[in-house]
């Protein structure tokens, strides 16, 4: 099974970013806009959840959990903050706009809880949004969100990446936020139950919650990546994959990169197996189990390394 079955089309996507890339010039290719002010530079960024939001929707009406709700709440965040991050930024202020057919006091509430959650967990303020009734656009009991960031870069001038730097991944939570559209048709046509515990995820918990894992936060060791140890870029793993995020963090350059190394979970296989993805298909949708990539000096490898448990060498530049 691959995307397009899904109803995704990558080559209607390819031809929209590169008319989009000829336009923007100066911004193209960068996970968030560099606009100058004065003598301040922002960081400017905007994202949605997409169709796992039908998922978190379907899990919470046939369970009652409320915090699948939160979640989304702190995937629309990470979404944003995290492609501030790779620029190399902290995000400031956070804005979202949410729109529904039909305006659900209860569901509303439990979204913005987990914004409110998530943006001070990366240390930004939530200063405004829009809230839109679409009846006749979208359904009575669905809502799609945006998010917009605005940040500032932790450093004063950019570092470039050189042959020879290496590349340090974390891992992500779960899918995060991409690829939801052809893990609802596997759903569907395999006809799993995601409030059931299948033993193949490695789990007891419902196939329903390991799929709504939100998407990490990586401010926190973000932060000391930049400041303290030296990384020179980022990339946020989300749509399309390791193949088409992380060269927005290399300016041209090759890498090789180490596939053995990832510790892919037994829910993600579970997932990839049942719906049969090819595995150039699984890398170009998914995250694949990695969630952020830091390019950094080799030098101080080691004490990231010892410094980060979770993290682990992704790659080299050459």
């Amino acid at each position: 099974m691959r995307y397009e079955d899904a109803g995704v089309s990558f080559r209607r996507a390819e031809k929209l970013v590169a008319w989009l890339r000829a336009s923007l010039k100066d911004n193209a290719g960068r996970f968030a806009a560099r606009v100058k002010l004065g003598r301040t530079t922002l960081l400017l960024a905007t994202d949605g959840v997409g169709t796992k939001i039908l998922l978190a929707l379907d899990y919470f009406k046939r369970t009652g959990k409320e915090e699948v709700l939160k979640w989304v709440g702190q995937d629309l965040v990470a979404m944003v903050s995290n492609d501030i991050l790779a620029e190399g930024g902290r995000t400031l202020y956070f804005l979202d706009y949410y729109a529904t057919g039909r305006l659900n006091d209860h569901i509303s509430k439990l979204l913005i809880e987990g914004v409110l959650r998530a943006c001070s967990k990366v240390g930004a303020r939530l200063v405004g949004g829009e809230t839109a009734e679409l009846p006749g656009m979208l359904a009575e009991n669905v809502f799609d969100i945006a998010g917009f960031g605005v940040g500032i870069p932790l450093l004063k001038r950019q570092r470039i990446p050189k042959p020879g730097d290496v590349l340090v991944a974390l891992p992500s939570s779960g899918f995060h936020s991409n690829g939801y559209s052809l893990i609802r048709k596997i759903l569907a046509e395999r006809q799993l139950d995601i409030t059931a515990a299948y033993p193949q995820t490695g789990s007891r918990k419902p196939l329903g919650e390991l799929l709504l894992r939100p998407t990490k936060l990586y401010w926190r060791i973000g932060r000391e990546m930049f400041l303290r140890y030296g990384a020179k870029s980022g990339a946020h793993i989300t749509g399309g994959g390791v193949p088409e995020n992380l060269p927005r963090a290399l300016n041209d350059l090759k890498v090789e990169l180490y596939w053995d190394r990832i510790k892919l979970p037994k829910f993600y296989r579970f997932i990839l197996e049942m719906g049969k993805i090819p595995p150039d298909e699984s890398r170009r949708v998914f995250n694949m189990g990695v969630g952020f990539v830091f390019v950094v000096p080799e030098k101080n490898v080691k004490r990231i390394l010892s410094r980060f448990k979770e993290a682990f060498v992704f790659g080299r530049v050459l």
